[in-house]
């Protein structure tokens, strides 16, 4: 939701639509002739580089890039790069439900146990999220950085982040838990969904901006617990956690994670930005650096416990834990930042 109306121009679509059509024929193209499982590669040296590059695509570090943007830089920008990435990973998910293709044999883990944890990533495989996450939240970057003061005549921070999510992309098929058709389908669903999201966000900002406070706030709390009840009741696989049985896919919490974030995030956003309104831009560097600090340590402190010593099997703790880190970052730690810079 932006206060500002961004839009791609002819040329910028023109290349968008460009390269997807480029990635549709090559993709059509190796998957025609057999290449759809062969980049899979057993060295332990490309393991190790694309395993690390894969994090790029990883929700943990769009969610601390974010963090940093709302605590230092642009709580505004925090919160539109946000909202693509967190619908897009919906999406991403419901897809996944739709098609439930497998992952490819590769997607083994040589040191897990074969009846628990033998697969490296437990969900379905068509459309792979790290591709179409990568596309969604870098690309919306980029988007928000074409038109920045530059250098050169290329447009560096595009090209930069373009490489980026290619990588990344590439990265699922080296490390062996994605075939091509998953790739390329991630690629093509997140291409569309950022024009789509770019196009229509900045005119839904506008109409929800007309609603009174109360209003806006009823609204994202419905729709929150609305994206995370509905599709998690009609999923046979949502795991619960009422039942003594596994969830087929322990990954399928995902509506949970984006409806908790949503929820955390634009009610603590709404009410921060109605009672507290910390703005980071006029802030000193040294308050900025002080901030960033304090609020990554104390977010830091509250996620690793939360995240991984409380072994609690339920989406419903999982949707409670995300909306208490997305509050704490959007209404609580601006409450402590406002304070301590006044000292």
């Amino acid at each position: 939701m932006s206060e500002k109306e961004k839009y791609l121009s002819r040329n910028g679509l023109l290349i968008i639509g460009a390269i997807a059509l480029i990635i549709l024929i090559v993709g059509v193209i190796l998957y025609a002739l057999g290449f759809n499982e062969e980049f899979y590669s057993e060295s332990s040296t490309v393991q190790t580089i694309f395993g690390a590059i894969t994090y790029l695509g990883e929700a943990i570090t769009f969610v601390i890039i974010t963090a940093i943007i709302f605590i230092g830089y642009d709580k505004k920008l925090a919160k539109r790069t946000i909202l693509p990435i967190l619908f897009s990973y919906y999406l991403n998910h419901l897809v996944k439900e739709v098609f439930k293709d497998t992952r490819p044999d590769t997607n083994i883990d040589p040191d897990g146990d074969p009846e628990v944890d033998y697969l490296i990533e437990p969900s379905y495989g068509f459309p792979s999220g790290h591709a179409q996450n990568a596309t969604c939240y870098w690309g919306y970057m980029a988007n928000e950085f074409k038109d920045k003061p530059k250098p050169m005549v290329i447009p560096v921070v595009p090209v930069i982040l373009s490489v980026i999510i290619f990588l990344v992309a590439i990265s699922r098929m080296f490390y062996g838990v994605h075939d091509l058709q998953d790739v390329i389908g991630g690629l093509l669903i997140g291409i569309g969904f950022l024009l789509l999201f770019i196009y229509l966000e900045p005119i839904f900002t506008v109409q929800f901006n007309k609603f009174s406070f109360q209003i806006k706030l009823i609204f994202t709390i419905v729709i929150a617990i609305l994206l995370f009840v509905i599709p998690t009741l009609l999923s046979p696989s949502a795991g619960l956690g009422l039942v003594d049985d596994p969830p087929l896919y322990p990954d399928s919490g995902a509506f949970a994670q984006v409806g908790g974030v949503l929820l955390g995030f634009g009610v603590g956003y709404l009410l921060e930005n109605e009672y507290i309104r910390y703005e980071p831009k006029e802030l000193s560097n040294k308050q900025k650096l002080l901030n960033l600090i304090v609020g990554l340590v104390i977010l830091l402190a509250l996620f690793i416990p939360l995240e991984y010593l409380l072994e609690i099997n339920s989406v419903f703790y999982r949707f409670g834990r995300y909306a208490l880190l997305a509050f704490i970052l959007t209404y609580v730690l601006p409450l402590i930042f406002v304070r301590i810079n006044k000292k």
